[in-house]
Formats: C-alpha cells, sequence, structure tokens
C-alpha cells in the first residue's frame, strides 16, 4: 500500500469517526432541544388548558347561577302576578255570580210573593163571596190572619234558600279553588321541569362543544408541534449534509494541498504535518461544531419562542371561542328559557281560562239548581198555602154553619167551644152571672183545670175582666198590667198566648170565650188561631142577638106591612111581631133599636171610628143609618113610635158613644 492509499486511508477513517461523532453529538442535541421543548411545550399547554378551563368552569358556574337566578326571580314574579290575578278575576266573577243569583232570587221571590197574595186574595174573596155581605169583617180578619201565615212561609223559604245557596257558592268556592291550585302547581311543576331540561341541554351542549373545541385544539397543536419538529428535523438534516458536504469539500481541497506539499518534503514532514494539519482540522471542525450548536440552539430558542406566541396565540383563539360558545349557549338557554317561560304562560292562561270556564259552568249549574229549588219550594209552598187555606177556610166556615143552625143557646156555647177547639188547643166559655163568671163548657183541659167547676168574681177574674172592661177581645202578650194579663188558670208559659173574647148582646157581655195555646203539641209560628177564635166569638155573638131578639120579639105583634120588604144583603136580626098592649113593648122596641145599631157598628168600625173623629157619623153611615130606620119603622108599632124614638136613642148611646154631637147634623 502506498503512503498516498494510506494518507487517504487515514483521512477517511478520521472523516468518518468525527463525522459519526458529530451525528451523534447532533442526534443528542437535537433530541434534548426536542425533549426539552416538548416536555416546556406541553407544560405551557397543560398549564394554560387547565386554566382556560378552570376561567371558562367558573364563569360558566357564574353564568349558569347568575341564569338561574334571573329565571327563578322572573317565574316567582310571573306566578305571583298569574295568581293574583287569577284571584282577581275569580273574586270578581264570584261576587257577580253572588250578586245575580240574588236578584234572581229577589225577583223569584217577589214574584212568589205577588202570586201568593193575589191566590190569597182571591180565595178570600171568593170566601167573601159565599158566606154573604155580614161576613167582611170576619173575613177580613181571616186574609190578616192567612197574609201573616203566608208571610212567615215566605220568610221560612227565604231563610232555608238563602242557606241553600250559601251552601253551594261556599262549596263551588272551595271547589274552584282547589281546580286552580292544583292547576297552577301543576303549571308551575311543568314549566320548572322544562326549565330544568333545558338548562340541562344547554350545559351539555356548551361541555361538549368545549370538549369539542380543547380536543380541536389539541390536535391542531399537536400536529403544529409535529410539523415544527420534522421540519426542525428536516432543517438540521439539511444543515448537517451540507456541513458534512462543506467539510469533506474543504477537506479534499486541504488533501490535495498537502499532498502536493507532501509531495515536495519528505515522508517524515509530509507525516508531521499531516498530524498537526489533522489536529487543526479537528479543532476547526470542533469550533464549527460548537458555532453550529450555538447557532442550533439559538433557532431551537427562535423556535421555541415561535411556538410559544402560537400556543399563546391559539389559547386566544380558543378562549374567544369558549367565550363565543358560552354566549351562544346563553344566549342558546335564555331562548330556552323564554321559550319555557312562554309555555308556562300560556299553560297557565289556558289553566286560567279553563279555570273561568268551569266556574262559569259550576255557576250556571248552581243558577239552575237554585232556580229549580226555589221552583220547587215555592210550588211545595203554594200548595201547602193552598190546602192550609181550604182546610183553615173550611173549618171557619164549618164553624159558622153550624152556628147559624143553632136554635138554643146552650147549642150555641157547644158548638162554639167545638169550633174554638179546633183553633186552639184549650178553650172555655164562661156565663156572665151577675157578678161573677161560671164555667159553662171547655174543651182540652185536664180533669185538674176543669173550668166547668169554676166560679170567679167579674171583676177580679184577670184577662176575662179586661175583656169584659173593654168590650173587646184581650190577650195576654198585649197585656200591660200583670193582673189584666193573668189567666183564669194561672200564668201560662213563657212562649203561650192566652185570649179572651166578650160575647156581646145589644152592648151587654153574656158570656166570656176563653182560649189558649197551652199544649205539648209543636205549636207554628206566627199562628192564626187569635184571629180565627175572635171570629168565631163574634159570629156567636151575632147568633145570640139574633136569637134573643126572636125570643122577646115573639109575644109582640105588628100589623104586617103593605108592601113587602126586600130580603137585606146580609144576615139582619128582624123582630117578627109585637102584641099590642104588652107591658114590654117598650122594652122590645128599645132592645130591637139596639140590635140594628150595633149590627152597623160591628159591621162598619173604621167608618164608626172616622165618623166620630170627623163628628159627621150621619152623613158618614147615611146610608146604613136609613137601611136601620126603615126596618125599626116597619116592624114597631106607630103607638110606639109616636111615643119614643128609641132608634134615635141608640144611634147617640152606642153609634155616638153618648155623645150627640158626634153624629152631625140631620
Amino acid at each position: 500500500m502506498t503512503l498516498e492509499e494510506q494518507i487517504k486511508h487515514a483521512i477517511e477513517a478520521a472523516a468518518a469517526q468525527l463525522a459519526g461523532q458529530f451525528q451523534e453529538r447532533l442526534q443528542a442535541l437535537a433530541s434534548d432541544v426536542g425533549r426539552s421543548a416538548a416536555a416546556e411545550h406541553a407544560r405551557a399547554v397543560d398549564e394554560a388548558v387547565a386554566a382556560v378551563r378552570a376561567r371558562l368552569d367558573q364563569e360558566r358556574e357564574t353564568a349558569l347561577a347568575a341564569l338561574r337566578a334571573e329565571t327563578t326571580e322572573q317565574r316567582e314574579l310571573a306566578v305571583s302576578m298569574a295568581r293574583e290575578e287569577a284571584a282577581e278575576q275569580r273574586d270578581a266573577a264570584v261576587a257577580a255570580a253572588r250578586a245575580e243569583v240574588a236578584n234572581e232570587h229577589a225577583a223569584a221571590l217577589a214574584a212568589l210573593k205577588a202570586e201568593a197574595d193575589a191566590q190569597a186574595a182571591a180565595s178570600l174573596e171568593a170566601l167573601t163571596s159565599e158566606l154573604s155581605g155580614q161576613r167582611a169583617a170576619e173575613l177580613a180578619a181571616l186574609r190578616s190572619q192567612l197574609t201573616l201565615e203566608h208571610e212567615a212561609t215566605i220568610a221560612d223559604l227565604r231563610a232555608e234558600l238563602a242557606g241553600r245557596h250559601d251552601a253551594a257558592l261556599a262549596a263551588l268556592r272551595a271547589e274552584l279553588a282547589g281546580q286552580h291550585d292544583s292547576a297552577l302547581a301543576a303549571a308551575r311543576a311543568e314549566a320548572a321541569e322544562q326549565r330544568d331540561l333545558a338548562v340541562s341541554m344547554a350545559r351539555t351542549d356548551a361541555a361538549e362543544q368545549r370538549d369539542a373545541a380543547l380536543a380541536e385544539a389539541r390536535v391542531e397543536f399537536s400536529r403544529e408541534r409535529d410539523a415544527a419538529l420534522a421540519a426542525l428535523r428536516a432543517d438540521l438534516a439539511a444543515q448537517h449534509e451540507s456541513a458534512l458536504a462543506s467539510v469533506r469539500r474543504e477537506l479534499a481541497g486541504q488533501h490535495d494541498t498537502a499532498l502536493a506539499a507532501a509531495l515536495a518534503t519528505a515522508i517524515a514532514s509530509a507525516r508531521a504535518e499531516l498530524v498537526s494539519g489533522h489536529e487543526s482540522e479537528l479543532a476547526a471542525i470542533r469550533a464549527e461544531a460548537a458555532g453550529e450548536r450555538e447557532r442550533l440552539e439559538a433557532a431551537a430558542a427562535a423556535e421555541n419562542e415561535r411556538l410559544r406566541g402560537q400556543h399563546e396565540a391559539a389559547i386566544t383563539a380558543l378562549r374567544t371561542e369558549a367565550d363565543a360558545e358560552i354566549a351562544r349557549a346563553r344566549s342558546e338557554a335564555e331562548a330556552a328559557l323564554a321559550a319555557a317561560q312562554a309555555d308556562a304562560d300560556r299553560r297557565l292562561a289556558a289553566a286560567q281560562a279553563e279555570a273561568e270556564a268551569s266556574l262559569i259552568r259550576t255557576i250556571e249549574a248552581a243558577k239552575a239548581e237554585v232556580a229549580l229549588e226555589a221552583g220547587r219550594a215555592a210550588e211545595d209552598a203554594r200548595a201547602s198555602e193552598r190546602a192550609a187555606e181550604r182546610a183553615a177556610t173550611e173549618r171557619i166556615a164549618d164553624g159558622v154553619r153550624r152556628l147559624d143552625a143553632s136554635r138554643s143557646l146552650t147549642e150555641i156555647f157547644d158548638v162554639l167551644v167545638d169550633a174554638a177547639s179546633r183553633e186552639a188547643p184549650r178553650a172555655a166559655v164562661f156565663v156572665v152571672k151577675g157578678h161573677t163568671l161560671t164555667g159553662w163548657r171547655a174543651a182540652g183541659f185536664t180533669r185538674d183545670e176543669d173550668p166547668r167547676e169554676t166560679e170567679l168574681p167579674r171583676d177580679q177574674a184577670g184577662l176575662l175582666t179586661a175583656a169584659l172592661r173593654s168590650g173587646a177581645a184581650a190577650n195576654t202578650a198585649d197585656a200591660i198590667a200583670a193582673e189584666a194579663g193573668a189567666s183564669p188558670f194561672g200564668a201560662l208559659p213563657a212562649a203561650s198566648v192566652g185570649l179572651a173574647v166578650p160575647l156581646l148582646v145589644g152592648g151587654d157581655a153574656v158570656a166570656v170565650l176563653y182560649a189558649d195555646d197551652v199544649s205539648s203539641r209543636e205549636r207554628h209560628t206566627p199562628s192564626a188561631w187569635p184571629e180565627s177564635v175572635e171570629l168565631l166569638a163574634r159570629h156567636a155573638a151575632r147568633c145570640l142577638e139574633v136569637l134573643t131578639v126572636s125570643r122577646v120579639t115573639q109575644a109582640v105583634s105588628i100589623p104586617a106591612p103593605s108592601r113587602p120588604t126586600p130580603a137585606p144583603r146580609r144576615h139582619t136580626p128582624q123582630a117578627r111581631v109585637f102584641q099590642a098592649g104588652h107591658d114590654d113593648d117598650d122594652d122590645a122596641a128599645r132592645r130591637y133599636a139596639r140590635l140594628l145599631v150595633s149590627e152597623i157598628k160591628l159591621y162598619h168600625e173604621s167608618a164608626v171610628t172616622a165618623g166620630r173623629r170627623d163628628r159627621n157619623l150621619r152623613e158618614r153611615l147615611r146610608t146604613e143609618i136609613d137601611r136601620a130606620r126603615r126596618l125599626y119603622d116597619e116592624r114597631v108599632p106607630a103607638p110606639i113610635l109616636a111615643r119614643t124614638d128609641f132608634f134615635e136613642q141608640e144611634l147617640v148611646r152606642t153609634l155616638a158613644n153618648g155623645d150627640e154631637s158626634l153624629l152631625g147634623p140631620v
């Protein structure tokens, strides 16, 4: 082997060794730089991502909390406003329905009262026509009694209907309140559920979008990092290749120069020069490698700065995108919340409309039911009133017919007690005998209280004495003094009433009818039995007057009238005959005049009272006085008429209470 070949071989070996060492060092340096850059970059990325994630989580929680609070406040405000509005509308509807039902109720009751009054008036008018003209005062009292019963029945019916109406409205109000609360609770629960669902969906979408954005950023960053590292490796490899080529070219040039110098010198000096040149080359290579290393480190630092800038830009972009996503998610959540709120409002309005419709239907049904109940109650009341009126009228009419058919004093008293006992639980007749009152007939009393075994002083008989003194009916309820209001049978129970009616014949009391409602049976309040008993007693007194006059005048004869006398319109007591020369002719004529004038006073009490007040009795009652005068002149003999005018005396005594000026001018 030649020296030139040995030198070439040594140079190639040294170059290969240097290239291997340089390549190893470059690889180690690139690996160290890549690892440090990758670790630092990964750490910076992780820290940035963690910071961004923490900030995004904090901002998201803050936004969700504010959104949740705002949603809760809006929901509570809307629910409160809807509840107040529904309560106001419900109260207004219930008040309007109550006023309308009250008006209809009042109108129905007024119509019912008018109809019942009309029926009662028609019934009383028919009864008046049937019983004839002389029963006018009795029927007026009966009409008053029936009117009181009718008003009591209407009052009971009104109270019952008012109770039913209040109960129906209370039940309706409770039911509507329950329905409204349940509908509002259902709407609130549904709105809360939809709101939670919308928030959950918005949160899930935001999390998914955030994770997708982070994953995309990671992938893009990894791709950029890998591309940068690949570019760095390619750049380093290209620089390494160019450096090796340059070294090789330089070494080749030096080798050629050294070979030329070595050919000119000796082999020893050539070897020494080759060694020294090799060392200088190694030093130069080392210096160049150090410079290259510094340059590579500077390039790596610049690349690291560039990658850091790109990383920060990517983080900024990611943050901006995340903010945009959060804003979009917030807007979507707000839109979902608004939609849920609108749906809740719609459902609440629908529930409110349905509640109002149900309220209207219930009110209409309640109105129909109340009207139906009022119609039924009114029909039942009218039926019961008609039945009560017919029963009372039939009882009184039967008593009147029986009294008219009586032909003796005893029979009249028996019929009177029997008829009065049908109206009142207890009844008794006391006969006036001088200064005492003797029990005659009784009904309804116990054996220990039997009035037939009782004799009372006339001026110490309590209620009976008050009736005899006043000449009119007296009762314990209207009595002022304790002595005047005392019953002949002791003190009555607090809720009981006693009545005493004198039986007057020609202005003088011959008996007293007593009745009270002391009984263990239930009493109806108000009751018309006092008026019915007084009516029977007054008619019995008239029958007694007719019977007395008939008996007194049977023994007296008068000439028959030259023309027939028309039949009177009502039951007027008429004398039969006067016997001429009888010692009691004057007394009989006086009694007959008293009977005729008493009839005027009995059947025209209001006109008598007004005539006494205005001092024009003769003018006010001219028709009745002329009729009675005609009957008196036709029945009384002329000698008696010529001696004394008993009829004029009775006008002054009975009709004018002894004051002739009350009669007025003739």
